[in-house]
């Protein structure tokens, strides 16, 4: 009899039912939608529900500060102070702590370590970022604790930040192969959320994720209309239809 490894829950039941049961343990998923659709309060409710487990999980904070996206969701009354926290917004310096949240932010840290090649050396400066530099950052710090869960919020500002450095469509799909592998292997399973870009070219991202997740918003009248669907949920069942969602004092809740 072949043992099937129990599902990760996102937190929310009415997803974890669309993605027949909940995420598969230690692989990547991509959660894509436009400014405003929901994407980092869907990734900090599975961080959240990892704590609640007692996990050790990680945000890697890009679009905001880690402190604010963490004071934007205290509305929902989520403890969410044990979220360890890598901010990889350029211009960010020092390493700091605050309560229980410990923020790493010296870019320059990593970019001293020894495993890094000659090659992956490129002449970026000390406010650059990209794939690589996070991918460093993570090794330093899941070396020394073992997360669970991980949330990237989000690539397309990684890239968007990384813009003046050549673009070499195959070494970008090999620096997130090398990332989402690395997590994979330390058996942390990844939320990596993204904004949709040319339906008619596949990201690096779209490729190798195991599922994706999308959240829209429309406006009809002024009323504001929330769906969530499930693009692809590799070695899984799934409901394929969008799914309308609400964003409520007491969470999310999908119906």
């Amino acid at each position: 009899m072949i043992d099937v490894p129990e599902r990760v829950s996102t937190g929310i039941p009415g997803l974890d039912r669309m993605l027949g049961g909940g995420l598969w343990p230690g692989r990547p998923y991509l959660l894509t939608g436009g400014t405003g659709s929901g994407k980092t309060l869907f990734g900090m409710r599975f961080l959240l529900e990892g704590l609640a487990h007692g996990e050790s999980v990680l945000l890697v904070a890009v679009d905001e500060p880690p402190n604010e996206i963490l004071e934007n969701v205290r509305s929902f009354g989520w403890d969410l102070s044990s979220v360890r926290t890598l901010d990889a917004n350029p211009g960010t310096r020092a390493i700091r702590r605050m309560a229980d949240v410990q923020e790493i932010r010296a870019m320059g840290d990593v970019k001293q370590m020894r495993d890094i090649s000659a090659e992956s050396r490129k002449s970026q400066g000390d406010d650059d970022i990209s794939i690589q530099t996070i991918h460093l950052k993570l090794r330093h710090q899941m070396g020394q604790t073992n997360f669970t869960r991980v949330l990237v919020d989000s690539i397309t500002s990684i890239r968007r930040f990384a813009m003046k450095s050549s673009h070499d469509p195959q070494a970008d799909r090999t620096e997130v192969q090398s990332l989402l592998r690395f997590l994979s292997e330390r058996g942390a399973t990844t939320m990596i959320t993204a904004t949709p870009g040319n339906p008619l070219v596949l990201s690096a991202e779209e490729i190798l994720a195991r599922g994706e997740i999308l959240l829209t918003r429309k406006w009809i009248g002024d009323r504001s209309v929330r769906q969530v669907k499930i693009v692809r949920m590799r070695g899984s069942a799934h409901d394929p239809e969008r799914r309308p969602f609400a964003i409520t004092r007491q969470g999310i809740v999908v119906g």
